[in-house]
């Protein structure tokens, strides 16, 4: 199945329908059968609560949080900043290094976190 995503990455690149980062990235996160493991993002996410928080509320306004956020969202992200299409300083370099299956269990951790609105607070 690998091999048939990538002749057709190369095949809709070569007229112009399709980039071979973007496929590159989505099936990477999508072709992956192994089921992320939560448990060890919540581990491997330390460097992550730096600037995001442990819970995944960001410690400053101009960082996202992440806790709550779709999984695939997060990944598609998180390979966007490791591929370099998406820009940030800290955060290519953050990811960059990082094995897909790390990335995964993150994602997998952030978007496990249950969060609360406080709808009393929202309608003052």
């Amino acid at each position: 199945m690998r091999t048939h995503l990538a002749l057709t990455a190369v095949g809709l690149a070569a007229f112009g329908l399709a980039t071979i980062g973007v496929f590159t990235a989505f099936a990477a996160a999508s072709a992956n059968t192994v089921k992320p493991d939560a448990a060890a993002g919540k581990t491997e996410s330390v460097q992550c609560a730096l600037c995001h928080g442990s819970d995944g509320m960001s410690v400053a306004t101009n960082i996202p949080n992440l806790a709550g956020q779709n999984y695939e969202y997060l990944i598609q992200q998180l390979i966007a900043f490791k591929e370099g299409t998406r820009r940030s300083g800290v955060m290519n370099e953050m990811v960059r290094p990082m094995p897909l299956a790390v990335l995964r269990n993150v994602a997998a951790y952030f978007s496990t976190i249950r969060i609360a609105v406080n709808t009393d607070k929202a309608k003052k």
